[in-house]
């Protein structure tokens, strides 16, 4: 297995593997790794398995049963490392449409036409592991840069932005939760929209950890503090720049606030480019 996957993930992959061709044998044909363990940013019992597998046709309705009880006994035996994924056809790589396909997160298994996006395809064509199948580079696809800042613009201004509207509800008596569920939302809302925000200016794809120390240089200074801090609530450390669980919540909306005015401002849809 390759050098870059860490030994507790080879652990997991070669079990996963091992079940998977007992239970329904011929059929796994290639398995892909993406995500922050493919990004160099993997973080022990904290990062998830994200993965594209290649099947070789369809399964059946049993075969799908085994399929879930397997994601489910993995998600017992390794309660902190999940593996999310999709199940593809060898013609759907690199697709932006795809019909419904199988795909597992939380040891659940499920249907849908929405397993990937360009970003999923941005890492495996430039950062991908292989794991078995044929190598990455044999496949023939290009993610072009519009697309994939299209796409963080729509993430920003839907998913970002319902999320935004959640946290100003609640802002006010964010001191009355506990500090974990205070810590986590400020690290996955900062380094997520971080995220988002390096991906619409340099048109690349990077870990969440390393979306906030670019910030770092490209954020103004009274930002740098709460940065800080979601890379040290997502590292495990415990360095706070507030005790304020309220003062937190509140900067946190109001950093959130000004990364999409930022983003919508700086980087025109493809709409606008088209009209220019």
């Amino acid at each position: 297995m390759d050098t870059k996957i860490p030994m507790p993930i080879h652990n997991i992959l070669s079990h996963y593997i091992a079940v998977f061709h007992e239970r329904i044998p011929n059929t796994l044909e290639g398995l892909y790794i993406h995500g922050s363990i493919a990004l160099d940013a993997y973080i022990h019992e904290s990062s998830d398995i994200d993965f594209v597998a290649i099947i070789n046709r369809q399964l059946t309705e049993p075969e799908v049963k085994t399929l879930s009880k397997l994601h489910q006994e993995l998600a017992v035996k390794y309660k902190k490392t999940g593996m999310d994924g999709c199940y593809l056809l060898l013609e759907d790589m690199g697709k932006a449409d795809l019909h419904k396909r199988l795909y597992t997160i939380d040891g659940k298994v499920d249907w849908s036409d929405q397993v990937t996006n360009p970003i999923t395809w941005w890492i495996l064509k430039n950062k991908g592991i292989t794991i078995i199948g044929q190598e990455i580079p044999s496949f023939d696809f290009e993610i072009d840069d519009r697309i994939l800042v299209d796409y963080c613009l729509d993430n920003m201004n839907t998913y970002w932005l319902k999320r935004m509207k959640k946290n100003e509800k609640y802002k006010k008596i964010a001191f009355l939760f506990p500090k974990k569920m205070v810590d986590w939302e400020i690290q996955w809302s900062v380094s997520g929209m971080l995220r988002q925000f390096y991906t619409i200016k340099e048109h690349k794809v990077i870990s969440k950890v390393g979306a906030c120390e670019y910030a770092i240089n490209h954020m103004p200074k009274k930002w740098h503090g709460l940065i800080n801090e979601a890379i040290s609530i997502r590292k495990g450390l415990n360095v706070r720049y507030c005790n304020s669980k309220k003062q937190r919540a509140i900067d946190t909306l109001e950093f959130m606030h000004y990364i999409l005015d930022n983003c919508n401002a700086n980087a025109p849809r493809e709409s606008e480019r088209k009209d220019n």
